[in-house]
């Protein structure tokens, strides 16, 4: 439940990710991810049933998934194909808001840092995934318009629930 401004602003931001990450599927000639059994299949071969960060076994019941750009007003990454990984649930919410390549770093060494950096390049490549497509402006935005919007409805209503309190207290 949103408890202030910026809650109820950023839930708007994950929202306009979502749909654009739909808009960005679509035009980029992929099913939008949803993701269903057959899209988390298609994850988990791609990344051969591994943890995308740690390496660790994973399967359709044990997977999670990560917003490699994290989907925030900051980052602006999208839920679409190329920037949704698959990894296990502690990764998950290890990484939180950080950079995946920094994660990924703190979680794999050497060759294996290289490897799993190589298999999450080419996913996202192969997805043609770009992760800055300029719609901060957008986003930036429509972040002010609702935080600014839902606290006038706000202020609206919550004056109206005081006029009725104000209305029963004084038939008392």
């Amino acid at each position: 439940m949103a408890r202030s401004k910026s809650d109820i602003a950023n839930s708007a931001i994950r929202i306009f990710l979502q749909k654009v990450g739909v808009f960005y599927d679509e035009a980029r000639g992929f099913e939008k991810f949803v993701p269903n059994k057959k899209q988390k299949e298609q994850l988990l071969k791609t990344f051969n049933y591994k943890c995308c960060y740690c390496d660790a076994d994973i399967t359709e019941r044990s997977l999670s998934q990560d917003h490699l750009v994290p989907m925030n007003k900051a980052s602006l990454g999208l839920h679409a194909w190329g920037n949704v990984v698959p990894c296990c649930k502690v990764c998950n919410n290890e990484k939180q808001q950080n950079e995946w390549k920094t994660f990924l770093g703190t979680k794999s060494k050497g060759k294996t840092y290289k490897q799993r950096e190589k298999i999450i390049k080419n996913f996202v490549k192969k997805m043609n995934y770009q992760p800055n497509l300029h719609i901060d402006k957008f986003a930036n935005n429509l972040y002010q318009d609702v935080g600014e919007v839902s606290m006038t409805l706000i202020g609206l209503r919550l004056r109206q629930a005081e006029d009725v309190i104000k209305n029963i207290l004084n038939k008392q």
